[in-house]
């Protein structure tokens, strides 16, 4: 069960719900902590750390825990987590990559397997990752959106059209999908979906819809 306090890092599959406003693209990777840890004191430990950012504490925590329960992927997504933090993106991979092995079904994981291989350096592999979420979790706005930053690394930017809208459609609150969406429309030559991206964006993020506007007149 998500754990309701302020800054919380539970999310559900559909929307970060700990968030006091609409979600951010940064606050996205915490949504692999949804539901982690056997016990109330457990989360609310790890909810604490990631609101203090405290990533090295974070780490230390998942791994003893690792230590007492080998077989308990949780801590291994915990600890992919606290790293993915930290910037060591290679290793994040390294330890998601045989827990998405054995449990498929943890969209979590996926999402943030795949988008640590896009910070890799890897957006080929986090493609093929985030398309293996999608299929698991295909009302996850945070997949989708994952997905659509691949694509766009990887220029394919009519899968990255499609997918940013798949992300604004399923969480519509989200000014970043619809940034996203907007640019890559523009880069498409589509200037009526980058209009439809920019009115959303004016309800949604008066600063970021100027960004846009910016990006349609140039």
């Amino acid at each position: 069960m998500c754990v309701a306090l302020a800054g919380c890092a539970a999310f559900s599959m559909q929307r970060p719900e700990e968030l006091e406003g609409p979600p951010t693209a940064d606050s996205l990777p915490a949504s692999a902590l949804s539901e982690r840890g056997n016990s109330y004191d457990e989360r609310k430990l790890i909810a604490e750390l990631n609101k203090k950012k405290d990533w090295p504490g974070l780490l230390r925590f998942a791994q003893a825990k690792q230590r007492e329960d080998p077989a308990g992927s949780d801590w291994g997504v915990v600890g992919g987590y606290a790293l993915f933090r930290l910037g060591e993106y290679p290793k994040v991979v390294a330890v998601l990559t045989p827990i998405v092995r054995s449990n498929p079904e943890d969209i979590g994981a996926w999402n943030l397997l795949g988008e640590a291989q896009r910070r890799a350096g890897q957006p080929g592999q986090a493609t093929r990752t985030l398309e293996r979420a999608s299929i698991v979790g295909r009302t996850s706005f945070v997949t989708f959106f994952f997905l659509g930053e691949a694509y766009r690394d990887s220029q394919r930017l009519d899968q990255a059209v499609h997918a940013y809208r798949e992300a604004a459609r399923l969480s519509p609150e989200f000014a970043q999908a619809w940034y996203e969406l907007g640019s890559a429309s523009v880069r498409m030559g589509d200037r009526g979906e980058a209009q439809i991206a920019l009115d959303s964006l004016q309800k949604l993020d008066p600063g970021l819809a100027a960004k846009l506007k910016e990006r349609m007149v140039h």
